[in-house]
């Protein structure tokens, strides 16, 4: 059972490996610029939050 596992998931084979490999190479990179994607535009809605909580200020009567 464990040799017909092995086989079915392509572990004999150098050039389904190698694809796997870069398929998990290609996909952890996508998901570390999703991530810097997300940090950019959580920094960018803190400042507009901060100018906005400014401007409401500025624009409260006395």
């Amino acid at each position: 059972m464990a040799k017909a596992l092995h086989g079915y998931l392509g572990g004999s084979d150098p050039r389904v490996t190698a694809r796997l490999a870069r398929e998990n190479q290609l996909l952890r990179q996508r998901v570390a610029d999703l991530e810097a994607v997300t940090l950019r535009l959580q920094m960018e809605n803190d400042t507009l939050g901060a100018m906005v909580g400014a401007a409401d200020e500025v624009l409260e009567p006395a």
